[in-house]
């Protein structure tokens, strides 16, 4: 059986806090900020066009691997994708992409007591004063960062705002090219709420459709088990459901449970994935830091968003808790399956009714069968009371493709079954905190896990989908669309439809960077993100709105159109999730076409001189 790669262990460490030091000006620190800013600022003006999730050339050389393909029907897919049809998809991308100068680009950033340090080097890379915006809300730090700003002389132009930077993200319409949240402390944070920042950052469309994220986070005090435990528990119950993990050195390796590991136990600890985690925390912390904003900004934030939301009736029937009580029901079986529950919950779970009541077969009249597979449908094409409760547990059985679901069970939040353990005492508390920050603001009576439930019902079970939903999804797929190297199945209308109205934001996985250092004089690692997002709209909007994208399907070169560009956000996200978009590749993985993978961090160490210019610099 393969073993996780040991990482060296780091001595105990403890958080730093920006507030704590009359300095930001170490070396290390400089070096941190300056590959971080300026690799932004490249990213949205000089490498915007390989910022972009799907390349202006992605559809056209699949069509030319295909007309050269020895498969069968292969070359007459190629032919019929028209080539005007490409041309024109490469113009909409062009028009959507747009071009920016770094004189036009708009920067926010947390300021700290010395707001001039960042504020600099954002001028070495050719922004304009007038579209940078510094945040401070601490009176104190505030007053300091206008004294630092009247030393430096740069003032003029500069937004130097004393209110906190989520709460401009929340209140404003502003849209930033690049965001630098240099919070400083770990990830989530019950004192600085860095989850629920991260949260309305995407919630509130705070980043442009094609901009620029920068986090830095700190390694948490996990310097004896009891603050350990915590921490270790959250990010082995967020990565054990995932098929692929970051390997240590770059790329990619199988999830834990490829690995024959169980999410914990304390009996073997070889067999437990919450001791390698505590083990390797440096390399785990990592990894579940950059995945998690990925997650927030694809699914997590735009179920928030369309949650109050009118929009939701587009793709959406039904009430959310109506939803998500089905939804929880995915991470566990059916109380015949337990046999240890009554005969009352038994014959509810048979009739297709959840443990709350609600009656599956009330929104089932009419309701179209999935399209994968002939097992799941009835004779008259729709799914029957039983097959509805066969679906029971399925997370359970397929957790890369339920994966927040399950995390949110491991951590206590539905009412699952026996195949998660309770939640261990010292972790409750921090979990609930973390948990009631992931919805964002403003708060209501929903919650992250109730809008992540209802979504798995609503992509799991018809139930839950508007008419015009059932009619995407019944569409005969398999019967009119070519074969490739996925089966055409409804995954190809389905995130799309949601993200027509939803607007999620991809991270572009191959241009991202990712870094750690310790600055002079502190003992706190810090993790430090490059990540650009990608709203891809010039694949989502090529399609016609929910109710026309059948018409749309039923135009060969449109359609092909579209799935060659979709085959492009597909293998972009190929090793990171399977909660959305899952099957739907043109083309296989090859040299030509690999899939995207993060590079490991990059360790920053800088050797300090006398005469070193970095020791005079500084940040905020």
């Amino acid at each position: 059986m393969r073993r996780f790669p040991a990482l060296r262990p780091r001595n105990d460490i403890t958080m730093s806090s920006k507030s704590s030091s009359s300095s930001y000006q170490q070396p290390t620190k400089e070096a941190a900020r300056r590959k971080a800013i300026s690799r932004a600022v490249k990213l949205v003006t000089t490498r915007r066009a390989n910022a972009a999730v799907v390349p202006a050339d992605h559809i056209t050389r699949i069509r030319t691997h295909l007309l050269t393909s020895d498969a069968v029907g292969d070359f007459d897919v190629a032919m019929a994708c028209d080539t005007a049809d490409i041309k024109s998809w490469r113009r909409f991308r062009s028009s959507v992409i747009g071009t920016r100068k770094a004189s036009e680009i708009s920067v926010a950033y947390l300021a700290g007591p010395e707001p001039s340090n960042d504020l600099q080097v954002f001028l070495e890379c050719g922004v304009r004063p007038e579209n940078i915006w510094a945040f401070e809300d601490e009176k104190k730090t505030f007053a300091s960062g206008l004294g630092n700003l009247r030393q430096t002389a740069l003032l003029r132009g500069v937004k130097f705002v004393p209110i906190s930077i989520e709460d401009y993200f929340t209140g404003t319409p502003r849209r930033f090219d690049v965001i630098y949240l240099d919070a400083c402390g770990p990830l989530p944070s019950q004192d600085q709420k860095t989850t629920r920042l991260l949260a309305n950052l995407f919630r509130h469309s705070a980043l442009a459709p094609l901009g620029v994220l920068i986090t830095n986070f700190a390694r948490p005090d996990v310097s004896s088990d009891q603050k350990m435990e915590p921490y270790a528990h959250l990010v082995s119950s967020y990565l054990y459901p995932k098929s692929f993990l970051d390997a240590p050195g770059g790329g990619i390796t199988g999830g834990a449970q490829e690995h024959g590991l169980m999410l914990r136990n304390d009996n073997d600890q070889s067999e437990s994935f919450y001791h390698e985690v505590a083990k390797n925390f440096d390399h785990y912390y990592g990894t579940f830091i950059t995945r998690h904003i990925f997650d927030i900004a694809a699914l997590i934030a735009p179920l928030a968003r369309l949650a109050n939301s009118k929009l939701l009736g587009l793709i959406f029937k039904g009430e959310v808790k109506q939803a998500a009580e089905r939804g929880e029901r995915f991470v566990r079986f059916k109380p015949d399956v337990y046999g240890d529950n009554n005969a009352e919950e038994s014959d509810e779970a048979s009739s297709g009714s959840s443990q709350s009541g609600y009656d599956i077969s009330a929104d089932l009249e009419g309701a179209p069968a999935k399209t994968e597979s002939d097992d799941d449908v009835s004779a008259d094409g729709l799914k029957s009371e039983m097959e509805q409760t066969e679906m029971d547990g399925d997370a359970i059985i397929d957790p890369p493709a339920f994966s927040l679901l399950w995390t949110f069970a491991a951590c206590g939040y539905y009412a699952s079954g026996s195949d998660f353990d309770e939640i261990p005492a010292d972790c409750e508390k921090f979990l609930n905190g973390w948990l009631s920050q992931l919805y964002g603001t403003p708060t209501d009576k929903k919650t992250a896990p109730d809008i992540v439930a209802a979504y798995y019902a609503w992509r799991h079970d018809t139930a839950f989908r508007s008419e015009a939903m059932r009619e995407l999804s019944s569409y005969p797929y398999q019967e009119k669309m070519p074969f490739l190297c996925d089966v055409p199945t409804q995954e190809i209308g389905l995130y799309p439809a949601f993200a027509q109205i939803a607007y999620p934001a991809h991270c572009n996985i191959r241009e991202a960077k990712r870094y750690q250092y310790v600055a002079e004089g502190k003992t706190a690692s810090m993790y430090l993100d490059v990540l650009p997002f990608d709203e891809c709209r010039y694949v989502y909007d090529w399609l016609s709105a929910l109710h026309l994208i059948p018409d749309d399907w039923n135009d060969l070169s449109a359609q092909l159109t579209f799935r060659f560009a979709l085959d492009g956000i597909a293998k972009e996200n190929r090793w990171y999730g399977e909660d959305f978009l899952f099957g739907c590749h043109v083309v296989g993985e090859s040299q030509k076409f690999p899939m995207s993978e993060l590079g490991a961090r990059s360790q920053i160490k800088i050797k300090t001189t006398k005469s070193s210019k970095l020791s005079s610099l500084g940040s905020g």
